[in-house]
């Protein structure tokens, strides 16, 4: 786990930058802000916007100087002099990378960050953002003994459309990186993230755990689908489970996890195959990890102890250990459930 202390916002520029397939330019920034009066501002800010779970490096083919973010940032870091010019330089990169017809233009806002802790580290840090869309204020001012109300236009503490925190660290591994993102691929192609940053996740115990989560989940969907007489057992295994990614710091062992919803020799029979397929599209799991708990939490492996009764009943098997019955009531010519507790 990261533990990260956010530091002082100092300086920053604004750049507005529009798309380039509809010629809307770029306005460059000429000077830098001091903007130390907004710390409490940033830090809301990235606390509600950023979430430190998957971390980023910067990424490139070849080298890491040929991906022009990566070398604009690190010119930063180096020599803060080269604020403004590099800051200029980052605008005119988002500006060529705003090519997809669906790309809003915006604010472009570039905030440096003096002395937050990483893992007891003190770095510097670089914050990017890209807001399309705006938030209502009213702002009330006093002049000649009335008070006025008028509503303004502006950055949210809640919400941005593209964010990118850079920490001056591991900088020879493209640095430590946390981005924000809220496009798809149909939307405008995630430019941001694929073509401006130019990013790849960092695989941590994280996302192995949300993968095996995910794989599990899948597994308990698409049998039910295809048996579902046996989707009350693979109810019960899949809330086992949930309930072994939830033990923070547990070792797992991937193919004991997964062979527990082996409930019979047909199922078992069919996860191997279900399992190349997976990696097949997400790549490979690891044979032992380290479980996060937080990554299961919004996951579909929470989803997959729910027993689907009918067209119109729900049944949530909480209880791993729970005795449940099922059969067909030939009088009524009716399926039915039956439950045993104490």
């Amino acid at each position: 786990m990261t533990n990260i202390k956010l530091g002082i916002p100092t300086i920053a520029t604004v750049q507005k930058v529009g798309n380039k397939s509809k010629e809307e330019g770029i306005a460059f920034a000429s000077k830098a802000d001091d903007i130390t009066s907004a710390s409490e501002f940033i830090s809301t800010l990235i606390k509600n916007v950023f979430k430190f779970d998957v971390f980023s490096h910067f990424d490139s083919i070849d080298d890491l100087y040929l991906n022009p973010t990566y070398r604009f940032v690190r010119q930063i870091f180096e020599n803060q002099d080269n604020f403004v010019k590099q800051s200029n330089n980052l605008a005119r990169h988002l500006y060529d990378q705003s090519n997809h017809p669906n790309i809003s233009n915006g604010e472009f806002y570039i905030i440096y960050i003096e002395e937050c802790i990483i893992n007891d580290e003190t770095v510097d840090a670089l914050l990017l953002l890209k807001t399309e869309t705006k938030d209502n204020f009213l702002t009330i001012s006093y002049e000649n003994g009335e008070y006025s109300i008028k509503p303004q236009l502006g950055l949210s503490t809640r919400y941005v459309d593209k964010g990118c925190l850079i920490f001056n660290t591991e900088i020879e591994c493209g640095y430590l990186m946390s981005i924000v993102e809220t496009s798809t691929f149909r939307q405008d192609g995630r430019y941001w993230s694929s073509n401006f940053i130019y990013a790849k996740d960092i695989i941590s115990d994280f996302q192995h755990t949300e993968n095996v989560a995910n794989f599990c989940a899948s597994v308990v969907q698409t049998i039910s689908k295809q048996k579902p007489e046996k989707s009350l057992e693979l109810a019960k295994a899949s809330r086992i489970i949930a309930q072994k990614l939830q033990e923070n710091g547990a070792n797992i062992n991937t193919t004991e996890l997964i062979s527990s919803l082996g409930i019979d020799d047909e199922v078992s029979s069919m996860l191997p195959t279900l399992k190349n397929e997976y990696e097949n599209k997400v790549g490979k799991m690891p044979e032992v990890f380290i479980c996060t708990p937080n990554a299961t939490k919004r996951k579909a492996i929470t989803k997959s102890n729910i027993l689907r009764v009918g067209s119109g009943f729900e049944v949530k098997i909480l209880d791993s250990s729970a005795t449940i019955e099922q059969g067909f009531d030939d009088e009524k010519k009716k399926n039915y459930l039956k439950l045993y507790y104490s």
